[in-house]
């Protein structure tokens, strides 16, 4: 039982991470398609280059999802969510937002990636490891929230 929630949690972080991310591949890729101009002509249609550009960033969410999800639950083992403070979460946010950015570096130097492919790996590392931040900063906003002392709270509405 305790696996199950374990990894609901896991693929929900992971989901989370991979919607913003396959929205910023579609706008990405809008931008391109309208912006470059030999590009309609290589492509079979904007649908097309659309979804590719959605499958190709929401990937990376979920990877880097994955990766936070991993992390926060390796190093915060033990503990729950309220009693991590939210500028903690964020800096796991931010570590696990790295992680697929220097993985694909790492797997580029072992494979022999020209130069010129490591500096869009830095600006995704930076827009991944700030969109992770923000991610989880927000995700421990509704889970640290107080409830309400007993006093003020209502299990019938008042006529």
């Amino acid at each position: 039982m305790l696996f199950s929630r374990q990894l609901r949690a896991l693929l929900k972080l992971a989901v989370l991470w991979a919607t913003p991310w396959t929205l910023v591949g579609i706008g990405l890729g809008f931008y391109r398609w309208v912006t470059t101009p030999h590009l309609p002509a290589e492509s079979a249609s904007l649908v097309g280059w659309l979804a590719a550009h959605a499958v190709a960033f929401g990937t990376l969410g979920l990877i880097s999802g994955l990766g936070v999800g991993l992390l926060l639950a390796r190093a915060e083992r033990g503990r729950q969510v309220e009693q991590i403070r939210p500028r903690r979460l964020a800096l796991w946010g931010i570590v696990g937002g790295l992680a697929p950015p220097l993985l694909f570096g790492l797997l580029g130097l072992l494979f022999g990636a020209p130069r010129t492919v490591y500096l869009p790996l830095v600006g995704l590392g930076l827009a991944s490891a700030a969109i992770s931040g923000a991610l989880m900063r927000s995700v421990i906003g509704p889970a640290s929230r107080r409830t309400l002392p007993p006093e003020h709270k209502t299990d019938t509405l008042e006529p």
